[in-house]
């Protein structure tokens, strides 16, 4: 049964009623009406065609590039080879005859004769698609160029002839004209009704949409129903792809703004998970052993990290084959287990992809799970090209990881980090450079490194500099180099070469040890100081020993004769001689830190005045100086010797501030209690005893003013000061329980005031020269200078003891085995050879616990650590050669009066 809707019940049959009257119009008609739809359907047949190869052509290419590839010609030319292949084989299999020629004529392939080939080339356009019609036959196909190979594809459809004209060669022109002319007018109106409700309309909707790119309706025609499917079908897989295509070139863009590795992850199974469509999706990142490092899913949860897959079954498979993996059914396939681990969700299929490092290394992958229709080889082509775009963008972002640290430790270090291109010109500089050398970035980029120059080194210095690291080796050594305000300071330098993208550059690592040279160079002047004073204080020592016997026995001349005997005078000189000679072996021992501070009642005016004499030689006659000293000013408790010290120190430095001349002034006052409060000192109800020295000097600005007391800190020249001066005044007057205060105005002067309690101390003095020193008892003298025992022996048995001596200490300590019972008191003396004080105290203390021993030394118990221990394991008193025999007679006294006690 005929459908009355299809074309042959509509169009057809009208025809055939009237086909006899009017045959050759109706063929006419049908002529240009079958031409008209020919061309449109031929056209969109060749733009299908040429979208396709054009596909097959792309696909090949990114192929190339995805892989990295592009560039090896051997891969290249096969898969030239294979291009070729697949567009002969859609050729073969859509009817389509071409050929392939590259631009300078040469025939790569053709499915053409050489003279149709030759005829269509002098007619072709330079690109896309033609049209020819040649003697009633119509020629149409495409011209595509492949610029990346010189390549020239064209193609042509099946030409075909109108059907009117083949008839119209069996014909006869003999036909009547009046009924052909009837009949064209007849055919045309009745076809021309028909046609256009039945056959056009339809066709212009079905060409409107497929131009507007939409889904053809039905047009209730099956034949043209027909043709809208199979055109709606073929433009719903163009757009697919064309759809795939923009969401994969979207990615590939995407990952390139993104710089965080979690950004990166999230936006291509985001994007990836729209194109393949699949329930579960997943992208993993290994770590260095091949297992889960960080895992990104989407439309599952994994409860816990113990279900987190860790490489087994099918996972290891992919990883270790490094191949991609496409299961249809995951229950069957071999290495699947039986069991997902608890919390992980059924896999029903998997597609899965590797993605690789730069060096071809697995660093993850994607995951793609249960697709209802099942996973297809577009799905893992779609998933190869992300996969490939992820290793490149991940790679980046780990490099640009690995930069952001390395910026970060340049940036945060400490030494100083210059690069510079092969002539030398500044083209980096960490912010060590800013604040070691004072310039900023700005104002050395582009400069030269001779910037930097101080004028400390020679030509050939910088000459073996630079062939050093022009021969591509590593140059070590240190830089004199001068800041940006002129300041020299020292830096450790190491600079090589480094190549980058064909060029040289020299790396320089600076360390500034401005500081280190300062420490060392003050280190080696505390050496040296110390090795003086090490030899001042043993020659002080051996002084003290010679000034014992002087100081001793002119002591005893002295008590043996009057005044007006011939021998009290020379004696007296003797005494007063070996006193100052006693007073110097005290300072020289102080000065090497081998004499305790010895306080007692002083009149500040009296040490003043006693250090004019060496202050008018220490200071030039361009210099006044002045002197104010207030009237009958209060005794403080203070070591003589340190604030003479103290002056000289604090007048040197003034003279100092004055290489042109000026004022020097010293002046003493007395002012209230309020002036220690203010910093913490306690004083009684007198207050302080003020010292003032002033300058008319250079003066100091604050920076120098809160340095002035540290250690070592100076303003003068290298080799002309050690730093110490104000240190040791600062420290004498707080140990004196002081303070010192300072004012300075640059230009004008500076000014040190010294606050100095005032302590109200009896006069004792008299009273000790009047005690009884007269006693009873043996006493041992052991020590190595028969001077000094005799002088002992001398001093002691005119005020009632006995007197027993020993040259060493072994003759000590059997004299003392022996007579144990009967020896008060043992005096040894500290230093001796072979068996030394410390020692003999040792034996003693082994035969006799309660023994009483009084130690003897030219050094003080500070001065000598030996003696301090003793004194605190149970030692009984102590003795500073020279001795006064009041001073030996009062330590036996007490060491006997603590024995009487216990």
């Amino acid at each position: 049964m005929i459908d009355k809707n299809s074309i042959r019940f509509k169009i057809i049959i009208p025809i055939i009623i009237f086909i006899v009257v009017i045959m050759l119009s109706m063929l006419i008609v049908g002529y240009h009406v079958s031409k008209n739809i020919f061309m449109e359907y031929h056209t969109f047949l060749i733009s299908r065609h040429s979208s396709e190869i054009q596909r097959i052509v792309e696909t090949a290419i990114n192929e190339l590039i995805t892989s990295g590839l592009i560039d090896k010609e051997i891969v290249v030319d096969a898969k030239k080879k294979t291009l070729i292949e697949e567009i002969k084989s859609y050729w073969s299999s859509n009817n389509l005859s071409g050929f392939i020629t590259t631009s300078d004529g040469k025939v790569i392939y053709s499915s053409l004769g050489n003279a149709l080939m030759k005829s269509l080339e002098s007619h072709l356009p330079e690109t896309g698609d033609f049209h020819l019609n040649r003697s009633f036959t119509h020629i149409g196909g495409s011209v595509i160029n492949i610029p990346l190979w010189d390549y020239k594809i064209v193609f042509i459809e099946e030409p075909f002839i109108p059907f009117i004209y083949l008839l119209s060669r069996d014909f006869t022109t003999a036909l009547i004209a009046p009924l052909i002319a009837i009949s064209c007018i007849f055919l045309i109106a009745i076809t021309f009704i028909v046609l256009k409700k039945n056959l056009y309309y339809p066709i212009e909707q079905i060409i409107s949409h497929v131009q507007d790119n939409k889904v053809i309706e039905k047009t209730g025609i099956p034949e043209l129903d027909t043709v809208g499917s199979v055109i709606n079908t073929a433009l719903e897989s163009l757009n697919k792809k064309t759809t795939q295509y923009q969401t994969l070139h979207s990615i590939a863009v995407s990952m390139h703004e993104y710089f965080s590795v979690d950004e990166i992850l999230n936006l291509i199974i985001d994007r990836a998970s729209k194109l393949i469509n699949a329930e579960l999706a997943a992208i993993v990142i290994y770590n260095d052993k091949g297992k889960f490092k960080k895992l990104i899913t989407r439309g599952t949860i994994i409860r816990t990290r113990d279900s987190l897959p860790e490489g087994k079954g099918i996972l290891e498979l992919m990883r270790l084959s490094l191949t991609p993996v496409h299961i249809n059914d995951v229950a069957s396939h071999p290495t699947f287990s039986g069991s997902f681990p608890e919390g992980h969700p059924v896999i029903r299929n998997l597609l899965a992809y590797p993605i690789f490092s730069g060096e071809g290394k697995p660093i993850g992958a994607m995951y793609f799970g249960n697709k209802p229709e099942g996973f297809s080889d577009d799905d893992e082509n779609i998933l190869k090209a992300i996969c490939a775009d992820a290793a490149i963008a991940l790679n980046k972002a780990e490099n640009l990881i690995l930069l952001q640290r390395f910026q970060q430790v340049i940036d945060s270090a400490f030494d100083v980090i210059v690069i510079t291109d092969a002539n030398g010109y500044i083209t980096y500089v960490n912010p060590a450079f800013e604040t070691v050398t004072g310039y900023s970035k700005e104002e050395v980029i582009d400069k030269k490194t001779n910037i930097l120059k101080s004028g400390y080194h020679d030509k050939d210095f910088y000459k073996n500099l630079w062939d050093t690291i022009k021969a591509g080796d590593v140059w070590k050594g240190e830089f004199i180099n001068r800041k940006k305000n002129g300041e020299i300071y020292y830096a450790s330098a190491t600079i090589f070469p480094i190549h980058s993208e064909g060029e040289i550059f020299y790396a320089a690592i600076q360390r500034d040890i401005t500081s280190e040279k300062k420490l060392y160079e003050q280190l080696l002047r505390a050496q040296k100081m110390e090795a003086i004073g090490t030899l001042a204080g043993g020659i002080a020592h051996d002084f003290n020993n010679i000034l014992t016997a002087v100081l001793g026995y002119s002591e005893i001349i002295l008590a043996m004769t009057k005044e007006g005997d011939p021998f009290y005078r020379p004696a007296s000189i003797i005494n007063d001689a070996a006193q100052k000679g006693a007073d110097l072996a005290k300072k020289i021992l102080m000065a090497t830190r081998k004499e305790k501070m010895e306080a007692k009642s002083i009149n500040i005016n009296e040490i003043i005045l006693d250090s004019m004499e060496l202050l008018q030689r220490s200071i030039p006659k361009s210099v006044e100086i002045v002197v104010n000293l207030k009237e009958d000013i209060p005794q403080t408790m203070a070591d003589p010797t340190q604030i003479q010290q103290v002056i000289m120190n604090l007048a040197v430095n003034a003279r100092d501030a004055m290489p042109n001349g000026g004022k020097l002034t010293i002046e003493t006052d007395v002012v209230g209690i309020e002036n220690g409060a203010a910093n913490g000192i306690h004083a009684d109800k007198d207050g302080f005893i003020k010292l003032s020295v002033s300058d008319t000097g250079m003066g100091m600005d604050t920076e120098t003013q809160r340095k002035i007391f540290d250690p070592f800190f100076t303003t003068k020249e290298t080799g002309k000061g050690t730093g110490l001066g104000l240190y040791i005044v600062h420290s004498i007057v707080n140990n004196h329980g002081g303070y010192v205060n300072l004012y300075s105005e640059i230009g004008k002067g500076t000014r040190f005031n010294i606050y100095l309690p005032i302590i109200k101390t009896a006069d004792t003095e008299e009273s000790s020269k009047a005690e009884d020193i007269k006693g009873s008892g043996t006493i041992l003298v052991i020590d190595d200078e028969a001077d000094i025992r005799e002088l002992c022996k001398d001093m002691l048995e005119p005020i009632g003891y006995t007197v027993l001596l020993a040259g060493s200490g072994s003759d000590g300590i059997n004299l003392y085995r022996t007579m144990k019972d009967k020896i008060s008191v043992v005096i040894v003396d500290m230093i001796m050879p072979k068996i030394g004080g410390s020692e003999v105290f040792q034996a003693i203390k082994t035969i006799n616990p309660d023994a009483k021993i009084i130690l003897c030394s030219g050094y003080s118990h500070e001065g000598f650590a030996g003696i301090d221990n003793l004194l605190k394991s149970g030692a009984a008193g102590f003795v500073q050669k020279p001795f006064t025999r009041h001073a030996i007679a009062k330590a036996i006294k007490n060491a006997i009066t603590q024995t009487k006690e216990a």
